[in-house]
């Protein structure tokens, strides 16, 4: 099951308070314009567990949920925010009674979907990174095909590195993980089948002294490039490329500014995509329940922007091209369950 604390793939780059109206909840207010006269369209509600101004994965999500309610005419749209465990039940009824569509996040709201999504069946539920404990007639548990965009991270690896040896650098052993891991090694492969591929866990989520210390040991065995999906481990793999001089690939967030002189790109779900397609399949009647994975075709997965004094445009071209035929199916990309059969080292 994805951890949601491995979507926090980079610190808040500006210490921002968040006012909490009963020391638990925001309503951030986001009711379309004109409203009042466009009453017979859908209506939709964000209810977020993390910050959405963090500069990150929720901002985007949030930015995709206001676009989506614009451009497919919800009649109104709100975001709201938890901060305790306890209002998560009784928000989501709260919501629930009133909009056509639930929207909410990561695995602590597992068991307030599974709750609550039973108790009004007349509205749609959607929840994202996490799968709820049994099916629901009403809920779509959202993920996306991370391995689909590490494909290409591994094409720019495949194509830039001098020494043949390129590594991947996890948080976690978990699906999610394994996914942007099978996808890199696939894609270098696809490459430079002579390239040996490499890979460890740092097994922590929010120690940048162990992610350093994983990255420089690395790069001290040749590795020339590393990608890493580290969350907020992360922070000490941007200073060990730095400190080694040696290239990185990072995962979520856009890495030129966080890592301005080795930071190659990054891969990984376009959270702002994701948003606008559930927004998009309820407004046009194709709500879909059960479990479904986006990817490159549908616009949930996406590298990051690259850097241009690094990237070279013939390997950027090679990724446009890859890109074209992963969405058209020429490329089929195996997922976290072909990991068995890969050869750490080779």
């Amino acid at each position: 099951m994805t951890s949601f604390a491995g979507r926090r793939l980079r610190p808040m780059v500006t210490a921002t308070a968040i006012a909490l109206l009963a020391s638990t909840l925001v309503w951030v207010g986001i009711a379309a314009a004109g409203t009042s006269a466009a009453k017979s369209g859908p209506t939709a509600v964000l209810v977020s567990i993390q910050p959405v101004n963090d500069k990150g994965v929720m901002q985007d999500f949030v930015s995709g949920f206001n676009a989506g309610a614009a451009k497919y005419g919800y009649s109104q749209h709100k975001v709201v925010i938890l901060s305790n465990a306890s209002t998560y039940i009784p928000t989501l009824q709260q919501v629930a009674a009133h909009y056509n569509l639930v929207v909410t996040t990561f695995p602590p709201m597992i068991q307030a979907v599974d709750t609550v999504a039973p108790q009004f069946p007349k509205t749609d539920f959607v929840l994202l990174d996490a799968q709820t404990t049994k099916a629901h007639p009403n809920v779509q548990t959202l993920f996306f095909k991370e391995n689909e965009s590490s494909f290409l991270a591994g094409v720019v690896a495949g194509m830039m590195t001098k020494t043949a040896h390129v590594g991947f650098l996890g948080a976690l052993v978990q699906d999610v993980i394994n996914r942007y891991l099978v996808g890199f090694q696939q894609g270098v492969k696809y490459v430079n089948p002579k390239v040996h591929v490499s890979w460890a866990y740092v097994n922590a989520l929010e120690d940048p002294a162990l992610g350093k210390q994983f990255a420089l040991q690395m790069y001290g065995k040749g590795i020339d490039i590393i990608h890493a999906a580290t969350a907020g481990t992360e922070v000490g793999v941007y200073e060990a490329s730095q400190q080694a001089k040696k290239f990185l690939i990072g995962a979520d967030v856009d890495i030129r500014p966080l890592d301005p002189q080795y930071g190659l790109t990054a891969t990984g779900p376009d959270f702002s995509g994701a948003a606008k397609i559930i927004m998009q399949q309820y407004a046009t009647g194709k709500f879909l329940s059960g479990r479904h994975q986006y990817g490159l075709k549908d616009g949930a997965v996406r590298v990051l922007p690259f850097n241009t004094t690094l990237v070279p445009a013939n390997v950027r071209a090679k990724v446009a091209a890859v890109e074209k035929l992963i969405v058209n199916g020429t490329i089929k990309v195996p997922t976290d369950t072909y990991l068995p059969h890969l050869k750490n080292g080779q």
